[in-house]
């Protein structure tokens, strides 16, 4: 089952002026080997450099996903791994 989650996306050099944005990104949580927090994306959303209308106290993530691939995700790594959690089915035991 796959999981919604907020990316942060940057696009344009970082020498020309990187600009960032929102968009839906679907992780499937049994790929995920990480949660990090990403402090870098908290400075810059705090500076303003991130996508309008977002709050300075949002927190960020970095998840590492079995791939080497990693993919930044809006919310702390404690509310994304509920999440993440929250998606699977738990089979009751009696």
């Amino acid at each position: 089952m796959l999981v919604k989650l907020t990316e942060v996306c940057g696009t344009g050099a970082v020498t020309s002026g990187r600009k960032y944005s929102l968009r839906e990104v679907f992780v499937n949580p049994e790929r995920v080997v990480m949660i990090l927090e990403d402090h870098r994306t908290k400075s810059l959303n705090e500076s303003g450099l991130l996508a309008e209308g977002l709050d300075k106290n949002h927190r960020f993530s970095r998840l590492v996903m079995d791939g080497n691939s990693d993919v930044i995700v809006v919310g702390s790594p404690a509310m994304i791994e509920e999440t993440l959690q929250r998606s699977g089915k738990q089979l009751l035991r009696g």
